[in-house]
């Protein structure tokens, strides 16, 4: 239950046609967790809360930062 979890998971669908197809057929987060946790990534919504604030939040220091 991590971001480098969920990273993993993103990797591992990047990598497996199988995982992709599974991924194509669902329509619900909750069917996204449920996928991941059957390939044996222990991610939780918590995660995806926190990755798309993460994500957020590195945009907006990046965009930010003040220029010499």
């Amino acid at each position: 239950m991590s971001r480098k979890a969920l990273k993993d998971f993103v990797h591992a669908v990047e990598h497996s046609a199988a995982l992709r197809r599974e991924l194509h057929a669902i329509s619900a987060i909750s069917d996204l967790l449920e996928l991941a946790h059957r390939w044996g990534f222990s991610i939780n919504q918590q995660d995806l809360d926190e990755d798309e604030r993460c994500d957020a939040l590195e945009g907006w220091f990046e965009a930010s930062r003040i220029r010499r």
